[in-house]
């Protein structure tokens, strides 16, 4: 896994709309998503293929990640979006609808052929999508399957179709609580699933993207170029926020120094389990400074 890959955004575009594809990297978010699926109707998988590979090569390399999000890999549609794809011009897939860690690494077979036959040196990573009550389940044999998996998606909308739930606040907590926990088990990013019910409310998307970094996320999908921006704000540290980050690291390794291994902050007692989100929070405020 890169040191730190922002992903406080990731762009949703139909991958049948060349139109949009064009426009995607233009809206500020930390990664585009060129979908093959969900946004893709059966007769026009074919042409969208073509439309996301040719979008891809007009893509420059640099600070927005190229991400593709195949078909189902339980469906035929999946092999043929992987041998579509101009891997050199790839940064990660984003995969569906995942219930196994076998099928992850049967994946990560194809795609190492895929790799070799294109001549790809760097692996494609992987954006395991979690979106149904099984794969909720299995959340953690999931994020250890496979090398390439550097991030964990909750995707709500067949979540809680499948339990015939409404999409609130009440229903998400438990499974974005176990994609959090997964993903910090296993060294990967979590990101939240789009804010869907509005999306051109800026006020409400933003107390989504709220409830979602405090529970652990480190970004959210978008579904509209208006929402990048409030859900970028909210992603990104404060000085507030970054200057207490500094305190904590600062405090903590001056008490070392003097044989402590504790001490106090604004009345916080701050020990050594404080550090590690006070580094990652430096880490990325620099991240988003260098973009």
């Amino acid at each position: 896994m890169p040191e730190l890959r922002l992903r406080r955004t990731l762009l949703m575009t139909p991958g049948n709309r060349p139109d949009r594809l064009a426009k995607a990297p233009s809206y500020g978010a930390d990664a585009v998503v060129f979908d093959l699926e969900d946004s893709v109707p059966a007769d026009r998988k074919a042409q969208a293929r073509d439309d996301v590979a040719s979008a891809l090569r007009e893509l420059p390399r640099g600070h927005t990640e190229r991400c593709v999000r195949i078909n189902g890999l339980d469906t035929p549609e999946s092999r043929l979006d992987l041998q579509a794809l101009p891997l050199a011009q790839v940064d990660s897939i984003m995969v569906p609808k995942v219930e196994s860690a076998d099928a992850l690494r049967a994946l990560d077979a194809q795609l190492r052929e895929l790799e070799a036959k294109q001549g790809q040196q760097a692996a494609i990573e992987l954006i395991v999508m979690l979106e149904t009550p099984r794969g909720i389940l299995q959340a953690l044999p999931i994020a250890d399957a496979c090398a390439r998996s550097t991030a964990l998606f909750f995707g709500s909308g067949d979540y809680t179709s499948a339990l015939g739930a409404a999409v609130d606040d009440l229903v998400l907590h438990y499974p974005r609580s176990v994609v959090t926990a997964a993903a910090a088990a296993a060294g990967l990013a979590a990101i939240d699933a789009a804010y869907f019910q509005d999306v051109k409310n800026a006020e409400a998307t933003r107390r989504d993207a709220e409830t979602a970094r405090r529970m652990g996320f480190d970004g959210k999908v978008v579904f509209h170029p208006s929402q990048v921006e409030p859900v970028n704000a909210v992603f990104t540290p404060t000085e507030d926020e970054l200057e207490r980050a500094r305190r904590i690291v600062g405090a903590y390794e001056a008490g070392l120094r003097q044989g402590h291994g504790t001490g106090v902050i604004d009345g916080v007692f701050v020990a050594v389990d404080l550090v590690p989100p006070a580094q990652r929070l430096i880490a990325r405020a620099a991240a988003i400074a260098a973009r």
